[in-house]
C-alpha cells in the first residue's frame, strides 16, 4: 500500500509538530502546519555554553589561560574543522552563579576573542509518523557510493545526514575524502562527517530522513541533466532533529574547506537573533561559494517581522528561496491572473530578504515501495541547489553564479513579495 505523508519543514528552535498519513486513494488533504507563533524567538540558548572565536595565531597555551580565566569547566573543539572555534561549557550545578549573558558582554569587548554566540538549539521537525527504513549505517554500503575522484563541483548539504542505503541514489556520489581526510577521534573521514557523535558516519537517523530527501532532490536532479559533481554529506542535526549552533558553524567550516566546493545548502534556520559568527564565516566565503538557504514556512515578511536566519544575512553569497505554490505549476493560468499569491500558503517572503522561488508542495520521495509527499521550502533550497550546480561553470565565482540563477529564473508579475519576483522550475 502506498501512503502519502504531508511533511512541511519548519525550522525554529523548539518545534511542536503533527501531520496525517493517509491512504493516496482517499481524498488528498494538506495537513501542513505553520510555525507556532509563541515558538517564533530564539530563546532556546544553553544557559551554560558559549560559542567563542579566537584570533588566528592564538597559541593552545592562551587558549589554556583564556579558559582559565573565564572559568571555564569543559570545551569542545572543531578538530576536523576550525581550530578556533570552541564551545565553553560552565559549571552549572548551581545555576545562581552562571550569568552567561553577562560572560557573554566580556568576552564580546575582550580583544583576545574575536567573536563570541550563544549556544542555540535549532531544531529541523521531528515527524509523529517515521519513515521505516529498519537499518543503522553500514559504512561498507557507503564505501560503495564514493567517486573514484572528485570531479567537477562539490555540493555540501548540512542537515541530519544522509541515508546512502536509500535505492534512490545513483552508485557513486559521495565525496571522496582520500586527499583531505579529517582524522578525530579515532576516526578518518572518508565522504563526509557527522559533528553529532564527532565520526566518520553521518548516516541519517531522522524520523523523516529529512537531510536524505533534501540530498536525493539534488542528486537525482544533477544525475538527469549528466552533471559532474559530488555530494558531501555534513550531519549536524541529530535523530530528533536538533542543531547544537556550535555544529553547525562546526560543520559550516568543514565544508569550506573540501575540493571544489561551490555550493552549501542550509534547509534550516531560526528567528529573530543576528548570530554573528555563522555570518561571519558565510561572509569569508564570499567569493568563492554560494550559500543557498530556505526562507522558512511561517507565512511572514521576513524584511517586516521577525527575520528568518541564515536566510536574512545581508552577506552578498545568500539565495534565499521561498516556496512555490503547486497551484502556481499545476495551473497556466495562474501565473498570468493579476492579484494571485504565487507563493505557498506557508512560505515566508520579504521583497529586501528573500530572493526567488522554487517548488515547494508535493515534492515525492519513495521508500521501500512507499510514496510520501514533502512540502517546505526546505525543499525548495534543494531544488535551487540542484539548478545552482546545473549553471555552475568552471572558475566562476558566488556572485557570478547568483546572477546565473537568478538571470535563467522565470518573472512572474504574482510573485510581487519576493525580491526578484522570479521562480525557477525543472520540467
Amino acid at each position: 500500500m502506498k501512503n502519502i505523508l504531508r511533511l512541511l519543514s519548519i525550522s525554529i528552535l523548539v518545534t511542536i509538530w503533527s501531520c496525517e498519513k493517509e491512504n493516496i486513494i482517499e481524498k488528498d488533504v494538506n495537513n501542513s502546519e505553520s510555525e507556532s507563533t509563541f515558538l517564533r524567538n530564539a530563546s532556546n540558548n544553553s544557559s551554560n555554553e558559549l560559542v567563542i572565536l579566537y584570533p588566528d595565531g592564538t597559541t593552545d597555551f592562551e587558549k589554556q589561560q583564556k579558559r582559565i580565566e573565564y572559568g571555564v569547566s569543559d570545551y569542545k573543539q572543531c578538530k576536523c574543522a576550525e581550530e578556533n572555534l570552541e564551545l565553553w561549557i560552565f559549571n552549572n550545578n548551581n545555576t545562581n552563579d552562571i550569568n552567561i549573558e553577562e560572560k557573554k558582554e566580556t568576552a564580546t569587548v575582550d580583544e583576545e576573542i574575536e567573536g563570541v554566540d550563544l549556544n542555540p538549539i535549532i531544531s529541523i521537525p521531528q515527524d509523529q509518523f517515521v519513515i521505516n527504513f529498519n537499518t543503522a549505517g553500514i559504512l561498507d554500503v557507503a564505501l560503495t557510493k564514493i567517486v573514484d575522484s572528485n570531479q567537477g563541483l562539490t555540493i555540501a548539504v548540512l542537515d541530519t545526514g544522509i541515508n546512502y542505503h536509500y535505492e534512490g541514489f545513483s552508485d557513486n556520489f559521495l565525496y571522496n575524502s582520500s586527499e583531505d581526510a579529517c582524522i578525530d577521534n579515532n576516526s578518518e573521514e572518508l565522504f563526509g562527517w557527522n559533528f553529532v557523535d564527532n565520526n566518520n558516519n553521518p548516516f541519517d537517523n531522522h524520523s523523516s530522513m529529512h537531510g536524505t530527501v533534501i540530498s536525493h532532490i539534488i542528486t537525482s536532479n544533477l544525475d538527469s541533466k549528466n552533471v559532474h559533481y559530488q555530494l558531501l554529506p555534513v550531519k549536524v542535526a541529530n535523530e530528533n532533529g536538533n542543531i547544537n549552533y556550535f555544529d553547525a558553524l562546526c560543520g559550516f567550516q568543514y565544508a569550506t574547506k573540501k575540493r571544489n566546493i561551490k555550493i552549501i545548502n542550509m534547509s534550516f534556520g531560526w528567528y529573530n537573533e543576528n548570530y554573528e559568527l555563522l555570518n561571519k564565516f558565510i561572509n569569508i566565503v564570499e567569493d568563492e561559494i554560494l550559500v543557498i538557504c530556505s526562507a522558512g514556512n511561517n507565512n511572514q515578511n521576513n524584511d517586516t517581522q521577525q527575520p528568518h536566519y541564515p536566510s536574512s544575512y545581508e552577506s552578498e553569497n545568500i539565495l534565499s528561496i521561498a516556496g512555490l505554490s503547486g497551484n502556481f505549476i499545476n495551473d497556466i493560468s495562474i501565473p498570468n491572473e493579476q492579484g494571485i499569491n504565487g507563493l505557498s500558503s506557508f512560505s515566508n517572503y520579504g521583497n529586501t530578504s528573500v530572493d526567488i522561488a522554487a517548488i515547494s508542495e508535493d515534492i515525492p520521495f519513495v521508500f521501500n515501495n512507499e510514496l510520501f509527499y514533502y512540502d517546505g521550502t526546505s525543499f525548495s533550497a534543494a531544488y535551487a541547489s540542484f539548478y545552482s550546480a546545473y549553471y555552475y561553470q568552471n572558475g566562476m565565482s558566488a556572485q557570478a553564479l547568483k546572477n546565473q540563477v537568478i538571470a535563467t529564473s522565470i518573472y512572474s508579475q504574482n510573485l510581487f513579495n519576493i525580491k526578484y519576483s522570479a521562480y525557477i522550475y525543472n520540467d
